[in-house]
């Protein structure tokens, strides 16, 4: 993103079993990471993203904080659905994954793995379907542009479908998984989504000089 000319501001934040979903400290850490660069860059247009975990509270923030505060939103492989999520770790573990629809899975250890983490932050399946339920709809109509990776073992299309449904744009790559997450695609071609962020953030100008001269 900096090789775009953006500022980039990264932040760690407190998660899992040590700041569990109903202490709201995540969000809290987030907040307050917000509320400081909006301080210190008043009139610079402020978006979020975020990469799995990550992605569902940069969702999750833009739908709570609105279009006053926040300009755009890139979630890359996002974790949007918890209870969807936690239902494919499930079949997975009890090596049903294949006949309930899902054609890339892990293996029931490491499935057993990324619920037990998981857990530690929701805790409940009420919980994570609250969370699921807050993303039907985009409730601000913030610009938000979906990457996702075609053949992702963590997040199968049906945790992300919802936000698919709503997104100004979805980019999958084809081949690709939650590798995504970690490291962009060299090379410019069609694994790359450098270009897809640059032509998004565009047109998210464009909206924001319609809305000046109105």
């Amino acid at each position: 993103l900096a090789e775009l000319g953006l500022a980039v501001v990264t932040a760690s934040f407190r998660n899992g079993e040590d700041a569990p979903h109903m202490s709201n400290i995540t969000t809290r850490d987030l907040r307050d990471v917000v509320d400081f660069v909006r301080k210190k860059w008043k009139d610079v247009p402020f978006g979020l993203v975020g990469s799995s975990s990550g992605g569902f509270f940069a969702l999750n923030l833009s739908q709570t904080l609105g279009p006053s505060i926040i300009s755009f939103c890139i979630p890359i492989c996002p974790v949007a659905d918890p209870f969807k999520r936690a239902s494919y770790l499930r079949s997975s573990i009890s090596g049903s994954a294949h006949s309930d629809g899902y054609s890339t899975f892990h293996d029931p250890t490491k499935s057993a793995h990324m619920l037990e983490k998981q857990l530690s932050f929701w805790v409940n399946d009420e919980s994570m379907k609250e969370a699921g339920e807050s993303m039907k709809i985009n409730e601000h109509d913030i610009p938000t542009l979906l990457i996702i990776g075609a053949v992702d073992k963590n997040v199968p299309f049906s945790v992300t479908a919802d936000v698919q449904a709503w997104a100004t744009r979805t980019i999958v790559i084809g081949g690709k998984g939650h590798e995504l997450c970690d490291e962009v695609v060299k090379g410019g071609g069609y694994h790359c989504y450098l270009p897809d962020i640059e032509r998004f953030l565009e047109y998210c100008s464009s909206l924001k000089d319609v809305h000046t001269k109105k």
